[in-house]
């Protein structure tokens, strides 16, 4: 079946550069959501309020994408439990969301932890809070519009049914139950995005449970394209002796390389030669790169390039069967908890929330505000709002 996109291919593609922009402002709302939640909001006995901010980074270039570069007004989303602080603070960048309800997460009629349509002020498409239930309930609702669509039932514009789906979430049976379902082998209007951090509650997801969920996908039929790398390794990978970083990341495991997030540069240049046959030749070839453009290069994975996450959900419009995106993400991306295996209910100081408040370049007075009326961001706010409105 072919997806009607809308507007999305007749205006102008946003760009790379953009988008950042949006994606972290988008990035600091979500975590200022949960910081204020649990150490500025009045809270008698002390107790953690909740909220997940290592998990809400990881999405947060997934989400920024697929909302600012991909969806239509048509299209309707499944956002994975613990993303609901990237969900709310999209929702607010969009007009969509009163200010008001910030600083409510977890508060008593505020926005809740998990996206929740009989719950949460803003629009929500599928509640996800029971873990396995969330993914599947696109699918589903799918194959009704397309039951509708044969036996005359209504209107049923054709969108997509898309579920951000975390990679643990992939252990449970419900899902598995789904993805076998025969009657969604032609069902081009579903797209899984999961989100590979590699990461679970309390522990780093072995590298070969990967593998094996491509297999499972694509042997029920499902069409499986890989946000592996973004543009920055791609290149580097084109260079002579390229080959050989490659090879050395794609062979080191999931927990070895979560480790060597949090080293500094010297340590990654240690390291890095301990992974090829030709150590030497490796240390030659990383040093064509200074310390911050090495770790940033190391860090440069798919689920947080745009470029490489536009041509992936392009991809995906080309097919007659459901698809899946396997997006490599980093679990706490651009916090200071980036990898840690215990970082998945961490909340971050308020030092380092002000540490990434001035690497995100938030004006200080303007901790809760979207962009200036005036900017190219604002306007371009305002241009999406419209095009996802819904009638």
């Amino acid at each position: 079946m072919q997806i009607d996109t809308g507007s999305a291919n007749t205006q102008a593609q946003p760009s790379i550069e953009l988008l950042e922009t949006i994606q972290d402002r988008v990035l600091w709302l979500a975590m200022q959501l949960v910081h204020h939640a649990n150490n500025i909001r009045k809270n008698p006995d002390g107790t953690k309020v909740g909220g997940h901010q290592a998990s809400s980074a990881s999405i947060v270039t997934l989400m920024t994408s697929l909302y600012f570069d991909f969806m239509n007004n048509q299209d309707k989303i499944s956002v994975k439990p613990h993303g609901s602080p990237v969900f709310h603070a999209i929702q607010y960048l969009l007009g969509n969301l009163d200010p008001s309800y910030l600083t409510e997460l977890r508060a008593h009629h505020g926005l809740q932890a998990y996206p929740s349509r009989t719950k949460d002020p803003d629009a929500v498409d599928f509640s996800t809070g029971s873990v396995g239930l969330g993914p599947v309930a696109p699918n589903f609702a799918s194959i009704v519009r397309s039951y509708n669509n044969s036996h005359n039932h209504g209107d049923n514009p054709e969108g997509r049914y898309i579920s951000i789906v975390g990679d643990a979430e992939l252990d449970e049976g419900s899902v598995w139950e789904a993805i076998a379902e025969p009657a969604m082998q032609d069902a081009s209007d579903i797209l899984w995005v999961v989100d590979l951090n590699r990461q679970s509650l309390d522990r780093v997801i072995p590298g070969i449970r990967v593998g094996a969920w491509k297999e499972m996908f694509v042997a029920n039929g499902w069409h499986v394209v890989e946000a592996k790398y973004g543009a920055l390794l791609e290149e580097a990978f084109l260079l002579p002796k390229g080959e050989m970083l490659r090879d050395a990341i794609d062979n080191m495991s999931n927990q070895v390389y979560q480790r060597l997030l949090r080293v500094n540069s010297e340590e990654l240049r240690a390291w890095l030669p301990s992974y090829t046959a030709y150590p030497d030749d490796m240390k030659k070839f990383i040093s064509n790169w200074d310390d911050d453009e090495l770790n940033r290069l190391f860090h440069n994975l798919g689920g947080h390039d745009f470029a490489t996450l536009r041509n992936a959900f392009r991809d995906t419009d080309k097919t007659d069967a459901p698809s899946v995106v396997f997006a490599y993400t980093l679990k706490g991306y651009r916090l200071p908890s980036v990898g840690d295996p215990q970082n998945h209910s961490v909340t971050l100081s308020e030092n380092q929330m002000e540490e990434l408040r001035q690497n995100l370049s938030i004006e200080k007075g303007n901790i809760w505000g979207g962009f200036d009326n005036a900017s190219d961001e604002h306007g371009f706010l305002e241009t999406i709002a419209q095009k996802l409105n819904r009638p």
